[in-house]
């Protein structure tokens, strides 16, 4: 009956493809060796390759090190590739939050090993019971629908449980049956971890004073949510693909529209971006809620961060970027020549310079001019990047303004900032793009000697980096 039912998900929710190169990840436990087991049953039918995956977090000591060499010697015994890594002291997770913290650690190793031996898919061994233990859990904590849906059979097209169809006393008849062993772990019947005390008091409390199928009923509750749940995913992924800025490369929508939206809509689209950005990462309600304060008045220049991932407010758009994907900012400044030209290859812009008149007539960002003595022709310009500071009065203005002043006037946010090219002449701003040019006279007085420059911004190949300029 165990295999039955595992074929059978596999074939139903079209798990696994013939020929795919599938990484099981095995913690020794009678849950994961089953996983293992059956794979091997299914292997030469499909054609699939195999390999094992053990991440050994460091907190049970020698018993977590007998675990380890247990999944080595079975993985050795089937002739699988495997790959066992243990994790150093500074990286262990401790404290309150450690076990969260150590489901995320084991899938981001799931990933970097499935990247690096080339899987198409990652299974993991969540059982019937995991799924009935996980609906009680969020249930006591207040969660939603979505959360109510507990475990996904799939999720990202990678990681997928085949054994969420199967009870865990079922899986070990089963390895009984081959007379397969496994390795218990003593801390899942200690009772100061909340899954403990759902799995070993209160489920059979329930299965005794309600209905001995508690966790059948549990299991299919998940399973009626999840199918709410994956219409309403795939409502939001068409609505944020739909609706996202065509003229920014980032992850966001503007808040004009998301005002618009029911608030279960807005929570999901913020779920969504994170689950985009950093797939596997549980967010929490109230993470969820944290982002969505930004869409009120007055937070533009606000953030908030989840773990890798910052929400930031940026004048009229709500915006997602992965911090550890981000390099640091890079001041820059270069020569130009006059007659010259710049190219600002990280920005997307170039600058070119030409005496009298003139000009590629390729298309333009804008076009300035200014008349310069033979002697600050011959020193050229400086194209900078932006430093907070910079002042001078642009055309059109009665006094020098801050650019941080013309910035806010034109809505840049502040991740577009850092690189703004600015012009300079002798150290004094010239102009700055997108921005008028410097309205002192002597920058404008065509007097006897006086040479006149034009300075042109035109957009490299593929446009400005919208990450950049906005």
């Amino acid at each position: 009956m165990v295999f039955q039912n595992f074929v059978r998900l596999i074939r139903n929710r079209q798990l696994v493809a013939p020929g795919d190169r599938v990484l099981l990840a095995l913690s020794g436990g009678a849950d994961s060796t089953a996983l293992l087991c059956l794979f091997l049953e299914i292997r030469p039918g499909l054609d699939l390759e195999l390999a094992v995956a053990h991440l050994n977090h460091g907190l049970r000591g020698k018993e977590a090190d007998a675990d380890a060499e247990f999944v080595r010697s079975l993985a050795a015994s089937y002739h699988l590739p495997f790959v066992v890594e243990k994790l150093p002291p500074s990286e262990r997770p401790t404290g309150g939050n450690a076990q969260a913290r150590a489901r995320e650690l084991r899938y981001r190793f799931l990933q970097r090993t499935g990247d690096s031996l080339g899987v198409q898919r990652i299974a993991l061994g969540h059982t019937r019971n995991d799924q009935a233990e996980t609906v009680l859990l969020r249930l006591l904590t207040g969660s939603g629908a979505l959360g109510l849906a507990a475990i996904p059979v799939s999720r990202a097209d990678r990681f997928i449980r085949p054994l969420l169809s199967i009870e865990r006393e079922d899986l070990r008849t089963y390895l009984r049956s081959r007379g397969v062993g496994w390795r218990e772990d003593a801390t899942n019947r200690d009772l100061r971890f909340a899954r403990n005390r759902v799995r070993h008091e209160l489920i059979p409390w329930l299965e005794k004073a309600f209905n001995p199928g508690i966790v059948d009923v549990l299991a299919r509750t998940a399973e009626n949510l999840r199918g709410d749940a994956d219409s309403l995913a795939w409502l939001v992924e068409d609505l944020a693909g739909r609706q996202a800025d065509p003229a920014d490369a980032r992850l966001g929508w503007r808040r004009s529209w998301l005002n618009t939206l029911p608030a279960g809509l807005r929570s999901q689209l913020v779920r969504h971006a994170f689950g985009t950005l950093d797939p596997g990462k549980r967010v929490l309600k109230k993470q969820v809620d944290a982002v969505l304060e930004l869409l009120q008045d007055h937070k533009s220049g606000k953030s908030v961060r989840v773990g890798r991932i910052e929400a930031a407010r940026e004048f009229d758009r709500l915006l997602f970027r992965e911090l550890s994907a981000s390099p640091p900012v890079e001041s820059y400044c270069f020569p130009l020549a006059i007659p010259g030209q710049v190219r600002l290859h990280r920005v997307g812009l170039e600058f070119e310079t030409y005496l009298n008149q003139g000009s590629s007539g390729l298309p333009l960002l804008d076009r300035w001019q200014v008349y310069l003595s033979p002697r600050a022709v011959a020193g050229g310009l400086e194209v900078r990047s932006w430093q907070a500071g910079d002042a001078y009065r642009p055309l059109g203005s009665s006094r020098p303004k801050k650019i941080k002043e013309l910035f806010q006037r034109k809505r840049v946010g502040l991740s577009a900032r850092a690189r703004w090219p600015v012009v300079t002449c002798g150290g004094k701003i010239v102009c700055a793009a997108s921005f008028p040019v410097v309205a002192d006279a002597e920058w404008h007085r065509s007097s006897p000697g006086a040479i006149r420059v034009v300075i042109e911004e035109r957009a490299l190949e593929g446009g400005p980096d919208p990450s950049v300029l906005s």
